[in-house]
């Protein structure tokens, strides 16, 4: 115990406290099916088209996370967040001063999406740089932060959220996304000292081999079933028959919460096939749940998503980093990033025109279980064998 608490020194503090602030706003991203209904009622969208905009935030969080090598090598650290923040904050504003789907596809779509990946970029880095005995638990908490703006907000805005014009709801977020903004870019030092560049430093990674398709596709399956009930949640739990359809998000997210503390320090002891069966098996079990019908399973099926889609992002990097070693977790898990931008760019609009098309989610609910079940079938029946020389696992 002394050990490690001699391993949380200042440097260390003020990089993961920046994290959890950058992530705190970014998680902002995670909130969008609380709109769904107030924009498709005050701009007159079609469900469809609001997946769309979904869409869209989410390809651009991925160019975010992965254009942050070449952010923070031009800016550094403190510029980087900057940049992120004024992203996230103005898009939440442009839109809350002119609505219009224009303001909305702009400001949340492109501004904020690019915004929240570079904040979520630098986040994860500068965890992922931290010493061995640290690394698994700081990436936990840095993306607990990023889910506890889907908690909080739904459990203590989701009413209000549902009654209030979405304009005037975005302008409110985006100046109270400005405070936690502000800590973040302070946290960091403004002259990129030789110590933290060297954190944030991404060398050339390895050529993709077996282990590497086998996760990525793994990740594109479980962001795929997330993501669709990140940009449709609320509104497939209203289609459902729910009272109170933003605990949707409060439950996935819940769920998010939990495996992003407890996924990365579990993928530190259990070995890869099973820990990646565990994820797919959730994803498969809460999509399973979800369409079986009726209120609590809905809600149990929701958090068994947000357990599988939270465990993504936090199991995957220590894997990584286990595999391939921890220097190489940025550079590989930055081209992994790419399933995500892929199924963002397909699962919210395709799962919108699918309700636009039958009038339900039936067939949304049905590809869900189809793309959870190959992740589990992909985990299960392909090894996943240590490269020569590593160390046993």
């Amino acid at each position: 115990m002394g050990r490690t608490q001699s391993l949380w020194n200042a440097n260390h503090l003020r990089l993961i406290g920046a994290g959890l602030l950058a992530n705190a706003v970014s998680g902002l991203l995670y909130v969008w099916s609380l709109f769904i209904l107030p924009l498709e009622a005050a701009l007159d969208l079609e469900r469809a088209h609001l997946g769309a905009i979904s869409s869209v935030a989410l390809a651009c969080y991925t160019i975010g996370i992965w254009g942050l090598p070449r952010a923070t090598a031009r800016l550094g650290l403190r510029g980087t967040a900057t940049l992120a923040i004024a992203l996230i904050v103005g898009g939440h504003l442009g839109f809350g001063i002119a609505p219009s789907s224009w303001t909305l596809a702009a400001g949340y779509g492109v501004a904020f999406g690019t915004g929240g990946g570079l904040a979520y970029g630098l986040a994860l880095t500068l965890a992922a740089r931290l010493p061995d005995v640290l690394r698994a638990r700081a990436i936990g908490l840095v993306l607990a932060a990023f889910a506890l703006s889907g908690i909080v907000l739904p459990l203590a805005l989701g009413d209000w959220i549902a009654a209030t014009d979405p304009a005037h709801a975005f302008l409110v977020i985006g100046l109270a996304a400005i405070l936690p903004g502000l800590g973040c870019v302070l946290l960091l030092p403004s002259v990129q000292r030789p110590v933290v560049a060297g954190q944030v430093s991404i060398p050339a990674a390895p050529a993709p081999d077996m282990a590497f398709m086998v996760m990525t596709g793994i990740f594109f399956c479980l962001c795929f079933v997330g993501l669709i009930l990140v940009s449709q949640g609320a509104a497939m739990a209203a289609a459902s028959g729910l009272s109170d359809p933003s605990r949707v998000a409060t439950a996935m997210t819940l769920g998010y919460l939990v495996a992003s503390l407890f996924g990365a320090p579990l993928a530190d002891v259990v070995r890869e096939r099973q820990m990646l069966a565990l994820l797919t098996a959730l994803c498969a079990t809460g999509v399973t749940a979800m369409a079986s019908g009726g209120q609590p399973m809905f809600l149990v099926g929701s958090t068994l998503v947000g357990l599988s889609f939270g465990g993504s992002g936090s199991v995957l990097p220590v894997l990584v980093g286990r595999r391939y070693g921890a220097d190489q977790i940025s550079a590989i898990y930055g081209r992994m990033i790419i399933a995500y931008g892929l199924a963002a760019l397909i699962a919210p609009g395709l799962s919108g025109a699918l309700y636009s098309a039958q009038s339900g989610y039936g067939r949304a609910l049905a590809l869900s279980l189809i793309v959870a079940g190959l992740s589990f079938a992909t985990a299960v029946l392909i090894p996943l064998r240590p490269v020569p020389g590593a160390p046993p696992r």
